[in-house]
């Protein structure tokens, strides 16, 4: 064992000094294909490596203080690894792994709080600080639950493997609240008839890619690239899952129930304002279009949206561009009441602008539905 590490533990989680017995157990978490994803470490990951970092590597960041590295233990196990990264400027900087078996049971969660507890408490950092590749969303929900404010993301800031990777960036300062400071949104799956609205898949790319790509999506959402590809499908699920996860943003697949086929997206935003307010959007497959598709999911979305099971509103709105004959439809067909227009205010593909035309529903009108 490292010498002079000391033990913390909560009773549940132990941190400890690494051992020449944590060995296999360090071979099996580096090769797990989410610790290749996210880390530096030697692929294959073999038994002398991890000897090596034990014996030479770990002791040499105590003595030097330049990284506190712990041995994660829990239910009598080698779990993982958590450390602190001093800088001259007294502040620190957080790294943690943990293994394939330990995840889902708030492992990772309770061995950050011990650490940050002494890392503010027994060093004195002002300042301990986050950084991740962006899409390594274990990591960032650990951070969020301690309590971390995410800063910028910034380009190519991390480096694997010879390659330059986009980081997102974080900080928890000594007396800062170890609460999270926004909520972090679950999309619920709903089921709507022959409908069932989850999440989208990494394999559906292709799919939300053609329903992205037509004539109606370049002249009412002239925001969206065209032509639209798998690339620009796969920034746009991590945006969504970005945005819910800074409580502003839920989105769904609309899939058949009995095929699982991706029919229609649908998104609720502006969940962060103050005022118990939320707005919805939906785009459709040209093959699912004119079948009542969308209809059916706003619907079944308004009705959790504004009831006891959803995030508690009292108001729902669609905005859309007046000519826009379809949305329009789906919006009164739910129920919604034209409450007004914003003259010459939406920007059409061709560079011209329509009137916005604005609907609501509220709670109390939820019978409607």
């Amino acid at each position: 064992m490292t010498p002079d590490v000391p033990v913390l533990t909560d009773g549940t989680v132990t941190l400890r000094g690494l051992t020449l017995a944590d060995v296999p157990g360090v071979v099996e978490q580096c090769n797990d294909p989410e610790s290749i994803r996210w880390t530096t470490v030697p692929v294959p990951y073999a038994a002398a490596h991890a000897t090596d970092w034990i014996t030479s590597a770990v002791p040499a960041g105590w003595s030097g203080g330049t990284d506190l590295c712990f041995a994660i233990e829990y239910d009598g196990r080698f779990a993982g690894s958590v450390s602190l990264r001093p800088d001259p400027d007294g502040n620190a900087e957080i790294a943690y792994g943990l293994a394939a078996w330990a995840r889902g049971h708030g492992v990772a969660g309770r061995a950050v709080s011990l650490l940050l507890d002494w890392g503010f408490d027994e060093n004195g950092f002002a300042v301990v600080h986050w950084r991740a590749n962006v899409g390594n969303w274990a990591s960032r929900r650990v951070a969020w639950a301690a309590g971390f404010t995410f800063g910028p993301t910034i380009p190519r800031l991390l480096e694997q493997r010879g390659e330059r990777y986009d980081g997102w960036t974080g900080w928890l300062g000594a007396n800062d609240s170890r609460e999270p400071s926004t909520r972090w949104l679950r999309t619920p799956e709903l089921q709507a008839g022959r409908l069932r609205l989850r999440l989208w898949r990494d394999d559906e790319l292709d799919r939300i890619a053609a329903a992205r790509n037509n004539e109606a999506t370049a002249h009412f959402l002239p925001y969206v690239n065209q032509p639209f590809d798998a690339l620009d499908a796969r920034w746009l699920l991590g945006h969504t899952r970005y945005e819910a996860s800074l409580g502003r943003r839920l989105n769904w697949c609309v899939a058949d129930r009995d095929t699982d086929l991706g029919l229609a997206n649908l998104t609720l935003f502006h969940l962060d304002d103050s005022d118990g307010s939320g707005e919805i959007g939906y785009w459709a497959h040209p093959d699912a279009q004119g079948r009542g598709v969308v209809t059916a999911a706003v619907r079944e979305v308004v009705r959790w949206s504004l009831g006891p099971d959803g995030p508690g509103l009292h108001r729902v709105t669609i905005r859309t561009a007046g000519t826009n004959k379809t949305a329009r439809q789906v919006a009164e067909a739910c129920g919604f009441q034209h409450v007004g227009t914003e003259r010459s205010s939406y920007l059409l593909g061709d560079g011209s602008h329509d009137d916005t035309v604005v609907y609501d529903l509220l709670r109390t009108d939820l019978s409607r539905t």
